[in-house]
C-alpha cells in the first residue's frame, strides 16, 4: 500500500511539473495580432473542456437564469425595444452602466453572437448617447455613464458624464462587428465605430492621453489605458492622419503605463497600480474632487484591471520588458501579502502599501489577475494565481456584475477567444 501511495504521488508531481513546464514564460515580442498565434493560456496550464466552460460562462450571463444573469430586456408600455447590461447593486440600487454594455458587446462579438450585440448597442445608441447638440460641449455626443429605471420602468439618465472606457470599449467592439459580420444590417457597425473614435478624439482625450473625466485636467485612471485598442483603432481607420493619432496615442499610453509602475514603486513597500494618476504616471495621492468616490492611490476596483490591461497589452501587440516587470512585481506583491495575512488571501483594497481590511479578493479580481499572467514570466506564480481563477465557481448574488464581468472577458482572454478582428477594405 505505501509503495502504492509513493507512486502516486510521483505521477501527481511528475503531472504538476508537467503543468507548469506547458506555461510558456518567456511571451513573445511579436504580438498575437501580427503573427496570429493566440495563446490559450487554459490548455498551456492544463485544463480541459475549455472552450465549453466559455460557452457556459456567456450562456449563463445571457441567459434568462436570474442567478448568474446579467442580460435584461428593456421594454417600453410593454413594447421590447432593446436589451441592456444591469449592474446589480443593493448599495446604489441596480443601474446600467456604459461599462458593462460595452463590455457586453465585447463578448458577444468575441464569440460571435450578432443578435444579443445589436441589442445592447440598440439599447446604448438609443439611451446612453448624449445629443450632439447638448447645451454643455463638453457632452456633446459622449454616452452617460450611469441610467436607471424610474417607477414606471422608463429608463432616465443618473449622470450625463462619461466614463471614458466605456466609450473605448464601444469603438473596439464595434470595429469587431463591422469586420466579422459586415455592415449592411441594422447598423452599419463601421460607420458608428469611427463616429465614436471622433468622440473619444475630440472630447475625452487631452495631450493624446485618455482623461479620467472631460472636466478634469491633468488626471486619468491607468485602467482606462489598453494601449493594444489604440493600436488596433490605428490599424482599422483609412484616414492616414487618424492612424498616425493612434499610434502616438498607444505609444504615449505605453509611456504612461511603464511610468506609472515605475513610480509607485518609489515605494519600497508597493507595486500595485492605483486608482488615479496624473498624465505623467504618477500616483494621485488622497482626494482632490468633490465626489471622489476613494482616495486617489488606492488599489482597489477599478485598479485590479490595469494589470490585466498590462497583459492583453503584451499578448496582442508584444511583449516588452516593462510588461513582464510589472506583472511580476504587482503579483509578487499580492501572493507575498497572501503569505503574511492570516486569512491566508490577499485583500481587495491596498493604500500604497497598507491592506484596507476590504475582505479578501474576490472572482473580478481573480480574473483580471489571471490574464495579467499573459505578460508573466514566473510559473510558479502562473500556477497559483490560474488555478485561483479557474476553480472558481461563475458569480452569482447582488455583486454579480462587476465580478461577473471580469470574469466573462478573462474567460475570454485565458482561453484564446479574445481575438482582434481587422477590417480588410484599409
Amino acid at each position: 500500500m505505501k509503495v502504492f501511495f509513493k507512486i502516486t504521488t510521483l505521477l501527481l508531481t511528475l503531472i504538476s511539473y508537467q503543468s507548469l513546464a506547458a506555461f510558456n514564460n518567456n511571451p513573445s515580442s511579436v504580438g498575437a495580432d501580427s503573427s496570429g498565434a493566440y495563446r490559450n493560456l487554459a490548455q498551456e496550464m492544463g485544463k480541459t473542456n475549455i472552450q465549453q466552460k466559455v460557452n457556459s460562462t456567456f450562456d449563463n450571463m445571457f441567459g434568462y437564469n436570474n442567478n448568474q444573469q446579467l442580460y435584461y430586456p428593456y421594454t417600453e408600455n410593454g413594447v421590447y425595444k432593446a436589451h441592456y447590461i444591469k449592474a446589480i447593486n443593493p448599495d446604489e440600487g441596480d443601474d446600467i452602466r456604459t461599462e458593462g454594455q460595452s463590455w457586453g458587446m465585447t463578448a458577444a462579438v468575441m464569440l460571435n453572437k450578432q443578435e444579443e450585440f445589436d441589442n445592447l448597442w440598440r439599447f446604448a445608441k438609443a439611451y446612453q448617447k448624449n445629443p450632439d447638440n447638448h447645451p454643455d460641449a463638453k457632452k456633446q455626443g459622449v454616452y452617460a455613464w450611469k441610467l436607471k429605471l424610474n417607477q414606471n420602468g422608463f429608463v432616465y439618465k443618473v449622470d450625463e458624464g462619461p466614463a471614458p472606457d466605456g466609450e473605448e470599449y464601444f469603438a473596439f467592439a464595434l470595429l469587431n462587428a463591422s469586420a466579422r459580420w459586415g455592415n449592411s444590417g441594422e447598423f452599419n457597425y463601421y460607420n458608428d465605430a469611427i463616429t465614436m473614435l471622433n468622440t473619444i478624439k475630440n472630447k475625452l482625450m487631452e495631450n493624446q492621453i485618455i482623461r479620467f473625466s472631460p472636466y478634469l485636467d491633468n488626471l486619468t485612471d491607468p485602467s482606462y489605458h489598453i494601449p493594444a485598442f489604440y493600436d488596433y483603432f490605428a490599424n482599422n481607420v483609412t484616414n492616414q492622419a487618424d492612424k498616425t493619432y493612434w499610434r502616438q496615442v498607444a505609444t504615449k499610453s505605453r509611456t504612461l503605463l511603464k511610468n506609472h509602475f515605475t513610480k509607485v514603486s518609489d515605494n519600497p513597500h508597493w507595486n500595485l497600480p492605483t486608482f488615479l494618476s496624473r498624465l505623467d504616471g504618477s500616483p494621485v495621492i488622497g482626494y482632490i474632487f468633490n465626489g471622489q468616490a476613494n482616495p486617489g492611490q488606492w488599489y482597489e476596483f477599478d485598479a485590479w484591471r490595469v494589470i490585466m490591461n498590462v497583459g492583453l497589452d503584451a499578448h496582442l501587440m508584444g511583449a516588452q520588458a516593462w510588461h513582464k516587470n510589472a506583472v511580476n512585481k504587482a503579483l509578487g506583491f499580492l501572493s507575498y501579502a497572501k503569505t503574511n495575512n492570516s486569512k491566508n488571501c490577499y485583500e481587495q483594497v491596498y493604500s500604497y502599501g497598507g491592506a484596507q481590511n476590504k475582505g479578501c479578493a474576490g472572482e473580478g479580481q481573480k480574473a483580471a489577475n489571471a490574464v495579467a499572467l499573459l505578460a508573466s514570466t514566473n510559473a510558479g506564480q502562473a500556477n497559483e494565481f490560474f488555478n485561483e481563477f479557474w476553480s472558481l465557481s461563475q458569480p452569482t448574488g447582488n455583486y454579480r456584475y462587476y465580478n461577473g464581468s471580469l470574469y466573462m472577458l478573462a474567460m475570454l482572454h485565458v482561453s484564446g477567444n479574445f481575438k482582434f478582428y481587422n477590417n480588410t477594405f484599409n
